[in-house]
């Protein structure tokens, strides 16, 4: 079954392989998206991927039409606009490999998949202790509804803005958030 979630404008979704999760994501159109194919040992990974893929695809659109919109205000030749065109989709091109190559392996021996929806009305900041994912540190908007891997020994921290910085509100034992398929 594919997992979907709107990520920035595009719509992001996962979808279960054999060997792993598969990415895939959208514009709204439904007519513009991309995949780099490659197959993820865990859904973190395929949607960390599918996150930075989406934002780098995100600049690299709004730099050409940038480029496309100032072009003769600024002055450019069609050959030095052509160049500067060619030089974004190379750097996308190259950075997507990049990642490809690149991507970060986790430590899922015994992880879980955990789920967790924001249900307030604030937006909240979910930290996981207790883990060797010390670096996990997430925004979630209310009503936003999120999956991540964690050891089922992790707390969830739910943290909220107050006047004061940000005040811990509650911690979940990651084992009472897991998905069972």
């Amino acid at each position: 079954m594919k997992w979907k979630q709107s990520y920035h404008g595009w719509l992001i979704e996962i979808i279960p392989m054999p060997k792993g999760y598969l990415f895939q994501c959208w514009l709204p159109d439904e007519k513009t998206g991309f995949s780099d194919r490659q197959i993820y040992p865990t859904f973190t990974q395929a949607f960390a991927a599918a996150k930075k893929r989406a934002d780098l695809e995100a600049v690299s659109l709004a730099l050409i039409r940038f480029l496309s919109q100032s072009y003769e205000p600024c002055n450019l030749s069609s050959n030095e606009y052509k160049a500067l065109e060619t030089s974004i989709v190379n750097f996308v091109q190259q950075a997507s490999r990049t990642q490809m190559h690149n991507s970060p392996t986790l430590l899922t021996q015994n992880q879980i998949l955990c789920f967790y929806k924001n249900t307030t009305s604030q937006i909240q900041i979910l930290r996981i202790s207790h883990s060797t994912n010390c670096d996990f540190e997430q925004i979630v908007f209310p009503g936003e509804q999120m999956l991540f891997e964690a050891f089922p020994q992790a707390e969830l921290e739910i943290h909220m803005d107050s006047t004061t910085g940000t005040t811990l509100i509650n911690k979940i034992l990651c084992s009472n958030l897991q998905v069972y398929g």
